[in-house]
């Protein structure tokens, strides 16, 4: 007997509800309508109606939380090495004015006092022994680095993956639920479980699945993906605008060059200055030509939405007049980022660390 057929029989058993009197049907018709609302992936929960899919897609987010949890022990560890790195670097720039400074009271002393310009030459070849074996801290620790941000770009992808399958699934599900409360049968069935057990008559997917919904918005709020139209160059390069230090600047964006690279005369327009301690980068130009450049840190650097602090980059020397600026891996490697020549787009992917940078 139908859901329809048994909510009948009862009303005509009962000769009809009296006026001001709810019907209550029979345990016969109750266990019907819940048949009906299994069958259309529906349950009653005291005075609601739930998915029966709410305890697997619960599951899941659960299962997204946990992964949430490890990925930020990885970007608390990344910002852990990063926090060193910076330390060698300021060693090593300590180190460097120190030793300027030990060179120009030698240049005073020299010829005059034997044994401070004894003294004095001890303490550079100290200190330039140090900052040697800083450097050697430092090549060390980048790679760290490197290794910490791969490990978080990896878990990052997935972490958004599985939150953007989990959206899908409950789009899916809403629609599929959509579908079913338009069936004239789980109407009925709904009619019964408000004369019995108070259950709303007006209910739509949304309200079913709001509490799943809420959770997993919560981890949404926390996923950033924007994909950048690309500019094609007349030799096939791919271009993009750029806010240096809040200093726009057109880049040809190379994801096989280290790091962001800028002409002299590209930096001094952006205000990059070049300090005098600044190491010097060998670099192997795209013609097969060789030219040192200067390594500095950029404030700020922004792609889209995308802003990065404190980036490496190098300035080149003056007659490498005619190159590009190139926004290279010190830019999109804080970033999971994919490159498509052939849409002409850049797909840029982050996960808010504000927790892992909380002490």
């Amino acid at each position: 007997m139908s859901v329809q057929t048994a909510a009948m029989s009862v009303a005509d058993d009962r000769g009809g509800p009296s006026p001001g009197i709810q019907t209550v049907y029979s345990e016969a018709v109750v266990a019907k309508a819940d048949a009906v609302l299994k069958d259309a992936g529906l349950r009653r929960s005291g005075k609601a109606l739930q998915s029966t899919e709410a305890a697997e897609l619960s599951r899941l987010l659960s299962g997204i939380t946990r992964s949430r949890r490890e990925l930020r022990l990885e970007q608390k560890n990344l910002l852990d090495t990063q926090t060193k790195l910076a330390t060698i670097e300021a060693e090593i720039s300590k180190l460097n004015r120190q030793d300027g400074e030990l060179n120009l009271q030698l240049a005073r002393v020299a010829g005059l006092d034997v044994s401070s310009n004894n003294r004095l030459v001890a303490l550079i070849n100290a200190t330039r022994t140090q900052i040697s074996e800083l450097r050697k801290q430092r090549t060390a620790q980048q790679n760290v680095v490197r290794a910490a941000r791969s490990q978080v770009n990896q878990s990052e992808e997935k972490y958004a993956e599985s939150v953007f399958q989990a959206r899908k699934r409950i789009t899916d599900l809403t629609q599929a639920i959509t579908e079913d409360l338009q069936d004239p049968k789980v109407q009925i069935a709904i009619d019964v479980m408000h004369a019995n057990f108070d259950v709303p008559k007006e209910v739509d997917a949304m309200s079913i699945l709001r509490a799943i919904d809420n959770r997993l918005r919560d981890f949404e709020k926390e996923v950033f993906r924007e994909t950048i139209p690309l500019d094609v160059g007349s030799n096939g390069s791919l271009f993009t605008m750029v806010s240096v230090n809040q200093q726009a600047i057109r880049m040809v964006i190379d994801s096989g060059a280290t790091l962001i690279t800028l002409p002299a005369d590209a930096a001094a327009k952006l205000h990059v200055t070049v300090p005098d301690d600044a190491p010097v980068v060998p670099l192997v130009l795209a013609n097969g030509g060789k030219i040192n450049g200067r390594r500095v840190v950029l404030e700020t650097v922004r792609v889209g939405q995308f802003e990065a602090k404190d980036v490496e980059a190098v300035v080149l020397e003056p007659i490498a007049a005619n190159a590009e600026p190139l926004l290279g891996l010190s830019f999109l490697d804080r970033y999971k980022f994919e490159l498509d020549s052939s849409a002409k787009t850049l797909g840029l992917l982050r996960i808010d660390e504000s927790d892992a940078k909380s002490p």
